[in-house]
């Protein structure tokens, strides 16, 4: 298929996929715009027509009462088109924020179900930034249903434009023409002999053709400078996504309070200035350089302009000259002509402005239309009161994507139940992926993970989930309430909640909130309290502690607790995970004497496994190392 064809068929799918969207997202927003622009298009030729009848009746001394009907007739249908498009555009515009509003909810759910390790990928960002860009500049959705509409409005401005012309056709038989040298009642025109073949010409039918090339000349020059302005817009646009992306993201540390302390104690305001200046200048250069191509073509757009207006004169201004035509019906059809010519070349510009939008909105469709990766299993998950599930890591394997090293190399272990367990290694030993792995946030690159024999691919992916509750080392938390945060939802236990929060130390400060656990954190909300790092870690373990799933995992659980949390959290460690089996991921070497047992994790390895006591008699392991390298800070 040849490129311009898969250009054409491209563009005709976009306008299917968004006609059908559009639909479905906003039922009614369509035939709203239409209705608008079929009135649009209808009041100015309203205009026309009663202008040039009422100035013919002028001209023709008519009576007053004549005219003023005209008039009124003429107000009155201006004013009721104008007050049922004002109305109509009012709700076209509340539908078209909401369609924007959806449309954005549809990126943030495709978001949310993309497949973790997918939507990491670096390549998959930029899908999401490009998805977002497009749709809030050249791809909004609501300027593209703006665009059909307009095409609608020209196509209708089209027909009216004709029937008006129609009659500038029409040989007139009511006055004598000068041929030659026919006819004495042509007397008073012998000084115009010189011009009478023009007048025979433009009597014919066929005198169109003049009208017809002139405005496929002003058509094809309006066409080609409008192709190329949209070119180098589109030019401009890609060019500016890296410097846009970099822009925004150094100009919200001016507003982010977070980060504000920092920008402050290490006086980096220069750095971030001096980044966001470079990013404008960048900017600025490539916009001048737009603008100034874009102002040449456009000079095409008004040549073809004036063109146009002097075919329009010179043809029907001779027209009137010869009386071919009355004065009021000039002015009827120069206006009707230029708006037909100036419909002709709208819809070929929305032609190319779909064509370029398009390209926009295929970034939003190639986002949403990402396909997961993952086998999402129909097993469901045994409903155990015992908790007693055992998972086999069975020569497991792993690097990460765009990565060919391996962070894990042929693990294979049996995971003790109902115990609690120690990881521990270097950084970048693997600790933290192991875990990943094990809540299947990635797959083995080789390899099985099995549940009660079974690989956890085949089970159903929600329910393996939920046998996990996991605290990891770069946890988040949201800016709702404290019970919707710690119950991971709008519903909750209120009992359970401020027993969770109480559990993980958090209980004290809760007693000083006014709100209780309806108090907000964060400054999202306006009555928003903030809270210390070690705070929020009380309260991600108290998430954790409210799942009650039967695995709790817990990533360096402690890193932002003071000496005496983190001594109580050591204390209670038995307590806050009750009978479940649980992992726990530390440098603090500490931790390890509250578990019954100790995986070593070095170069992707399990090097080591048993009791801190057992590990510690193995003098010269690494296990002996680490913790003699932190146990001056234990004495």
């Amino acid at each position: 298929m040849k490129e311009t064809d898969r250009k054409k068929t491209k563009r005709k799918h976009t306008v299917q996929k968004v006609i059908s969207l559009v639909n479905r997202l906003e039922p009614g927003l369509l035939p709203l715009i239409t209705l608008t622009r079929l009135l649009a298009s209808a009041n100015p030729f309203v205009s026309i027509f009663f202008g040039s009848r009422i100035l013919d009746l002028l001209i023709a001394r008519a009576g007053y009462r004549h005219i003023m009907k005209n008039a009124l007739i003429m107000v009155l249908t201006c004013a009721t088109l104008n007050l049922l498009r004002w109305a109509l555009e009012f709700l076209t515009d509340v539908k078209k924020e909401v369609l924007s509003a959806k449309v954005h909810q549809m990126i943030c759910d495709k978001s949310f179900e993309i497949d973790y390790d997918i939507l990491e990928k670096s390549e998959t960002l930029d899908m999401v930034h490009r998805a977002r860009e497009g749709m809030q500049s050249r791809g909004n959705l609501g300027d593209f249903c703006n665009l059909l509409a307009s095409s609608i409005e020209h196509i209708f401005t089209i027909i009216y434009a004709v029937v008006l012309l129609i009659p500038l056709f029409i040989p007139s038989t009511d006055i004598a023409i000068v041929s030659g040298a026919k006819q004495s009642a042509a007397a008073s025109l012998s000084a115009t002999a010189p011009l009478t073949g023009i007048a025979v010409f433009l009597n014919k039918w066929y005198s169109f053709l003049f009208l017809l090339l002139s405005m496929g000349l002003c058509l094809w020059m309006t066409s080609f400078s409008n192709r190329r302005i949209a070119r180098v817009q589109q030019e401009n646009f890609e060019a500016n996504i890296r410097d846009n992306r970099l822009f925004r993201c150094f100009n919200d540390f001016a507003y982010n309070y977070r980060q504000g302390k920092y920008v402050r104690l290490y006086k980096m305001q220069g750095m971030i200035l001096g980044e966001i200046k470079k990013s404008l200048v960048a900017l600025e250069g490539r916009d001048r350089k737009t603008i100034h191509r874009s102002q040449k073509l456009t000079y095409l757009n008004l040549s073809s302009y004036l063109l146009l207006q002097l075919a329009s004169y010179l043809y029907i201004g001779l027209k009137a000259v010869y009386s071919l035509i009355s004065i009021g019906n000039t002015l009827r059809y120069v206006q009707a002509y230029q708006n037909l010519a100036n419909s002709m070349g709208g819809i070929f510009g929305i032609l190319i402005q779909i064509n370029i939008r398009s390209k926009y909105l295929a970034y939003f469709y190639d986002y949403m239309e990402i396909q997961n990766k993952r086998y999402d299993g129909s097993v469901p998950i045994e409903k155990r009161d015992d908790g007693q599930y055992e998972i086999e890591f069975r020569d497991v394997s792993f690097h990460y994507p765009n990565n060919d090293t391996p962070v894990l190399s042929h693990i294979s272990e049996k995971l003790t139940l109902g115990q609690k367990t120690a990881i521990v290694g270097r950084n970048g030993a693997g600790k933290s992926t192991f875990i990943k792995l094990l809540c299947r946030l990635y797959d083995p690159t080789e390899g099985e993970i099995l549940l009660n024999g079974i690989d956890i691919r085949y089970y159903d992916y929600r329910e393996y989930m939920e046998l996990f509750s996991v605290v990891f080392q770069d946890f988040n938390l949201f800016s709702f309430s404290i019970a919707e945060n710690v119950a991971a939802g709008m519903d909750y236990d209120a009992d359970r909640v401020t027993d969770c929060i109480r559990k993980a130390g958090f209980g004290k400060r809760l007693d000083t909130m006014p709100d209780g656990i309806q108090t907000n954190i964060y400054k999202l909300e306006q009555n928003g309290v903030e809270i210390s790092g070690g705070e929020a870690q009380k309260l991600a373990i108290a998430r954790a502690l409210y799942k009650d799933a039967p695995w709790v995992i817990l990533d360096e659980p402690t890193s932002a607790l003071d000496p005496v949390s983190e001594h109580e959290i050591y204390l209670r460690f038995s307590e806050l995970v009750e009978e479940k089996t649980a992992f726990y991921i530390s440098h603090r070497m500490s931790s390890c004497r509250f578990c019954d047992k100790i995986y070593v994790f070095d170069g992707g390895r399990i090097i080591q496994r048993g009791s801190h006591k057992e590990l510690m008699n193995e003098e010269g392991g690494l296990y002996h190392e680490l913790w003699s390298a932190q146990a001056q800070y234990y004495e």
